[in-house]
């Protein structure tokens, strides 16, 4: 298997295990604060649909289940909130180049002309894509949970 240098697509002197540290844990953040968001919402969305008889609990006649996108409502905020600081991320990679050694000067007088913008945009756009895939495939996540918890004859006609 060939491994990518990633090294090429940053400015000089970026540590991109640092880079990719620091997007992991903002994913693990969103992760855990969207599954706890969207968790106590779906669990109180069930617990909506039952009412206490004894000590049991009965399914209410009634009962209709939220819509998937009510209970989902600003879980995955963080998510795009990662994406956002990511994107931010490139104007800190072209900052750096006026630090230093000053080595924007050189940049612009390489021959291959969009070398500078490679450098500063590949690694956030690629950031900010892993961090929208993160959520798209959280998203899928919550409606199989969505769809298994729900009982069927609860789930809103669309």
């Amino acid at each position: 298997m060939k491994i990518i240098d990633l090294s090429k697509f940053a400015p000089p002197g970026t540590i991109i295990k640092e880079e990719a540290k620091r997007l992991g844990l903002g994913l693990a953040a969103a992760t855990c604060i969207a599954v706890l968001i969207y968790g106590v919402s779906l669990r109180d969305a069930y617990d909506f649909l039952f009412d206490r008889v004894g000590g049991d609990r009965v399914l209410r006649p009634d009962a209709m289940m939220m819509p998937f996108n009510v209970l989902l409502g600003r879980s995955l905020s963080f998510f795009y909130i990662v994406a956002l600081c990511s994107l931010l991320a490139a104007v800190f990679h072209h900052l750096s180049y006026y630090m230093g050694s000053k080595s924007i000067y050189l940049m612009r007088r390489l021959p291959q002309r969009w070398e500078l913008i490679r450098r500063d945009f590949t690694l956030p756009l690629l950031g900010a894509l892993i961090g929208l895939l993160a959520a798209f495939l959280l998203k899928l996540l919550f409606l199989a949970a969505y769809y298994i918890v729900t009982p069927a004859q609860c789930l809103p006609t669309w």
